[in-house]
């Protein structure tokens, strides 16, 4: 199977230019032209990688980095302006200079990619794919809505403490406003019958009475 790969550049012709950098064979390419396609298609794709463009002029590529590093597992690999020197707080796997953008694009991607980090977390008997958005328990595999993969994830990246509603609330709704949480309950009761042996009997993720929610530690 292809791998995918954003490309990411305020310039139409810049994407299309990038796209040819890369066999159709090994690659599926998708472009986006603004921070908002970018972010929509990083949350909606299961991303190999994503290349940014840092010399477009109307995208904010610091704070497009933080959101697009969030939003997908992919490794971010970035072209530059020549002898340009990249802010370590990016957090890219790799750069690519103009002018030389053809020969090393591909090639650098691809280093990238295989040199990623791994993609499970895990607790316990839980696995969580960050790539696929799928829950392993034991020899069983889950798919999971993309509210259900934010918030098992932030649950097992704090697992053994308590994260409130309020933190889950902004972490995978994306906002503060607290007038309604049974949207969050709801979800929480359907990521319970995935992560549980049985979700009547809940041993995994408790509730913290009017606190919020915690995945307990425990042995594989």
């Amino acid at each position: 199977m292809p791998l995918t790969v954003l490309l990411v550049a305020n310039d139409k012709t810049a994407t299309t230019e990038y796209a040819n950098c890369f066999s159709k064979k090994e690659f599926s390419t998708l472009a986006a032209h603004s921070g908002r396609q970018a972010l929509k298609e990083a949350k909606s794709n299961n991303l190999d990688a994503i290349v940014l463009d840092l010399t477009s002029p109307r995208l904010n590529c610091k704070t497009l980095c933080r959101k697009l590093k969030s939003a997908s597992f992919a490794p971010l690999v970035l072209i530059t302006s020549p002898n340009a020197k990249v802010d370590s707080a990016l957090n890219a796997a790799g750069a690519v200079p103009k002018p030389a953008v053809a020969k090393r694009l591909a090639s650098r991607v691809k280093t990238a990619i295989e040199s990623k980090p791994p993609r499970l977390l895990t607790v316990g008997k839980l696995a969580l794919d960050l790539e696929k958005h799928k829950l392993t328990r034991g020899n069983k595999t889950f798919p999971l809505t993309p509210k259900e993969f934010g918030l098992l994830k932030t649950l097992m990246e704090h697992a053994g403490q308590l994260v409130t509603r309020k933190v889950l609330i902004r972490q995978v709704w994306e906002t503060d406003y607290m007038g309604d949480t049974r949207t969050l309950d709801v979800h929480v009761r359907w990521v319970r019958e995935k992560v549980e042996d049985d979700p009547g009997e809940p041993k995994r993720l408790k509730t913290v009475r009017g606190e919020g929610y915690k995945i307990e530690k425990e042995s594989a």
